[in-house]
């Protein structure tokens, strides 16, 4: 599910007759490399820029890039501003100080700033100004092609009227992976886009004194199917990139409006799935999904376990992996023997009993693959469903890296329950007496280690539950955070 959050301010008297719009942070308290640069679009218009590249990168290292584009009533240095506060007090922050080890590349849209000839925006047609989105498009080309820039992890932020072009150009690149709209307008073209990029996280902004633009932000996050996106609601603090200035002089000693959305941008961009595998100890080759979030300086990331049902494989996580990475989890989805990609020896109802029931090495696997990964600790947890709790439980209770335990319907063997030593989560479907039974028998075994049972009505069980009860799957993340001191 995705988090609405509110922000709200007080009624602080404000001073604005020192605002400064544009005073640029200095380049040594960025650490930068800044560019100038240019590029053709598809319709032979030259669009003009600001490559910035933190400095002293080490060798061969690869970051994010992200494309600043302005509203059409400012230029490229709206993102530069360190706006004045107070008679000799400047804001902490600016954006492109907050996005901080990324690379970003901000334009002038054509028609402003020293992108305006042949024509000036204002005096061009709708049809024109539709065609913005090429400049955003070939932004996005240029910006990937530079060697110190992870092209699979792209990003945007507009502001105004130029989010709609930001959309049109960007979410038809499948190298685009998160997008912050400042008081976006978007027609119902650039709206059904999104709905059609669930892999693309969006981050809306609006204040209440912008209505149109609260309508439109507001829809942008209903219509996301993405499970990270969120919309950012502020009161009283202006409209667009004004908003950062606002925030600054009403909240001088708070938490900069930039760092804010750099703090939920920047992971978005980081937590880029790989294609992994491994050997279990009687040589099936296991493959999956790793996800891996940047650690914070020395700590080291906990990591989770997804294991799938006999009838499914890997991808009935997919939103719950994304969610358990949003909140800084390293998470490891594998298909395990006979499923998904995972067919060293054949698929699993061509497999003997024997043969299935040692699916219990491919979770001991992925617990010591995952446990070795830079940046990982050894604090895990497993979320299984259906047989996969079978597989899981078996492996977990007897690995002290466990330290909890999402059981999904399912039925673990008795003995492996009795063994743990974690706490459990255990999902329940009272229209299966047997399971239901048999996992209020589990909570009294483990409700002393902090288990928890949570029981539905009818015959939904496991994973079927995702699609009817769309808390749930937060549900675990919150309950995971604790169990793995990530809080």
């Amino acid at each position: 599910m995705k988090t609405l959050h509110f922000i709200v301010s007080g009624l602080l008297l404000l001073q604005l007759c020192c605002l400064a719009l544009g005073l640029p942070a200095q380049e040594e308290d960025l650490g930068l490399s800044d560019k100038q640069v240019s590029f053709k679009t598809t319709d032979g218009w030259t669009i003009y820029g600001t490559l910035s590249i933190p400095a002293n990168l080490a060798p061969g290292k690869k970051i994010p890039g992200v494309v600043l584009v302005h509203s059409p009533v400012h230029d490229q240095d709206i993102y530069l501003g360190r706006h004045q506060v107070g008679p000799s007090t400047f804001a902490k922050m600016n954006l492109r100080m907050a996005l901080g080890n990324a690379a970003t590349l901000r334009i002038d849209i054509r028609g402003r700033g020293k992108s305006s000839a042949p024509q000036e925006y204002h005096t061009f047609t709708e049809e024109q100004r539709a065609r913005v989105a090429l400049d955003v498009s070939g932004a996005i080309e240029l910006l990937s092609q530079q060697p110190q820039v992870n092209a699979s992890q792209i990003g945007i932020v507009a502001e105004g009227s130029s989010a709609e072009a930001a959309v049109m150009g960007g979410l038809k690149d499948r190298r685009l992976r998160a997008l912050v709209l400042l008081s976006g307008r978007l027609g119902d073209a650039a709206k059904q886009l999104i709905a059609a990029r669930e892999d693309v996280a969006v981050l809306t902004v609006a204040t209440n004194e912008d209505r149109v633009g609260l309508i439109d932000m507001a829809e942008v996050y209903k219509v996301s199917r993405n499970p990270a996106s969120d919309l950012l609601m502020l009161k009283d603090v202006g409209i667009g990139n004004s908003m950062f200035i606002m925030w600054a002089n009403k909240f001088p000693n708070e938490k900069p409006l930039e760092v804010i959305v750099a703090d939920w941008f920047i992971p978005k961009l980081l937590a880029s799935p790989q294609e992994v595998s491994f050997k279990t100890t009687d040589g099936w080759t296991i493959y999956g999904q790793l996800y891996s979030p940047p650690a914070n300086g020395l700590v080291k990331v906990p990591g989770v376990i997804l294991l799938h049902s006999y009838l499914t494989d890997r991808h009935i996580f997919d939103d719950l992996e994304r969610m358990l990475v949003n909140e800084g989890f390293a998470v490891l989805n594998i298909d395990f023997r006979g499923r998904g990609k995972s067919l060293t020896k054949g698929t699993y109802f061509e497999l003997t009993l024997e043969e299935r029931d040692r699916a219990y090495l491919d979770v001991r696997a992925a617990a010591d693959f995952l446990a070795t990964q830079q940046g990982i600790s050894d604090r895990l947890s497993i979320v299984a469903t259906s047989i996969g709790v079978k597989y899981g439980m078996k492996a977990a209770s007897s690995d002290p890296r466990i330290r909890s335990f999402v059981m999904l319907g399912g039925m673990p063997e008795r003995v492996d329950v009795e063994k743990s030593r974690f706490p459990i989560l255990l999902v329940s479907s009272l229209g299966l007496p047997p399971i239901a039974e048999a996992f209020r028998a589990f909570y009294k075994l483990t409700k002393g280690h902090g288990s928890q049972l949570v029981e539905y009505e009818g015959g939904a069980v496991g994973y079927q539950i995702f699609e009817i009860d769309e808390s749930l799957q937060p549900l675990i993340v919150r309950w995971l955070r604790p169990q793995l001191n990530l809080e």
